[in-house]
């Protein structure tokens, strides 16, 4: 879960007792609040690609709707929703659109969205469709226990709002959003094939001040068997990853605008909670905030080829 969550807050509640109130004042007038920026709750989709030659995109479920685009043979889509007289909506350029069901062909498995304990800020998959019940027990086993560890920490930071606006009435009337916590838990589907599903799920915290913070978690699973893959699983020989290191710090260093400058192949961490995700020829690693590059990056993920480290 967020591992500086207690530390970071504590911090905060203890330097709040022990300054005096116009330091305060000064750093709360610097503090420039920004709001989190949490996705709208996740839709049920199913992953499909495309089985024609060329594939029309039409505004609305028709033909005789406008063509708002074409699809190549083998392009990956998520489905949204399936209407009876054979369409199926995807996104077109981050639209709604329509395209015929018929020239689809349906993959991979089915994620609908929940929400744990029917509390809005706590969103999280679960998986269904597959032909294994088994593996799809364990993937759905693994997703229930992150939420339910996320919801832990909601509580927590629910009490230590409390807390707080117990202890610093005065701060907290003159400053409201110095007081007012927030947890959101979201996650993104970002690879589904026959073989492999890929989801990040973010957690993110705010305590007053100039932002929150976020801490990512991927899980990739094996939808024949259930099992959980971790990157040190794909990178599996010292000399993979001292590859992958190599690669990705020559990427941070061609693009010095979104991370920081003094990065290095021995600043890459691969562990086997280094959160990752599956594309068709590779992975992407993903980075923590403030791990490789400023705030407003945010979790910047490097794309690796699978030639890189095969």
């Amino acid at each position: 879960m967020f591992r500086m969550q207690h530390y970071i807050h504590r911090w905060g509640k203890i330097q709040v007792k022990k300054i005096v109130k116009w330091t305060l004042v000064m750093v709360l007038l610097m503090a420039v609040f920004i709001s989190s920026q949490v996705p709208a709750q996740a839709a049920t989709t199913y992953p499909a690609s495309v089985n024609a030659d060329v594939l029309n995109v039409r505004e609305k479920a028709s033909t005789k709707s406008k063509k708002v685009g074409t699809l190549k043979k083998g392009t990956k889509v998520s489905v949204y929703s399936k209407t009876k007289s054979g369409w199926s909506e995807i996104r077109y350029k981050k639209k709604k659109a329509y395209v015929s069901t018929k020239y689809l062909r349906f993959e991979g498995a089915k994620i609908t969205p929940h929400k744990y304990k029917n509390i809005s800020a706590l969103k999280y998959p679960q998986v269904s469709g597959l032909k294994s019940k088994t593996a799809q027990q364990k993937m759905n086993s693994q997703l229930t226990n992150y939420i339910k560890k996320s919801h832990g920490s909601y509580l927590s930071l629910i009490q230590d709002e409390k807390d707080l606006k117990k202890e610093e009435p005065e701060i907290c009337r003159e400053y409201p959003y110095s007081c007012e916590f927030e947890h959101q838990t979201s996650y993104k589907v970002k690879y589904n094939s026959t073989k492999t599903l890929s989801i990040l799920l973010d957690e993110y915290q705010y305590w007053g001040g100039a932002h929150g913070g976020n801490y990512v978690t991927s899980y990739n699973f094996n939808l024949a068997t259930g099992q959980p893959l971790k990157l040190t699983n794909v990178l599996n020989t010292s000399a993979k990853r001292a590859k992958v290191q190599k690669y990705v710090a020559n990427y941070i260093k061609k693009h010095p605008t979104l991370f920081f400058s003094d990065i290095t192949a021995k600043d890459i961490e691969i562990k086997a909670d280094t959160p990752f995700y599956y594309y068709d020829s590779g992975i992407y690693i993903v980075f923590q905030i403030y791990s490789v590059a400023p705030y407003s990056s945010g979790n910047p993920a490097v794309k690796v080829p699978s030639s890189v480290y095969k």
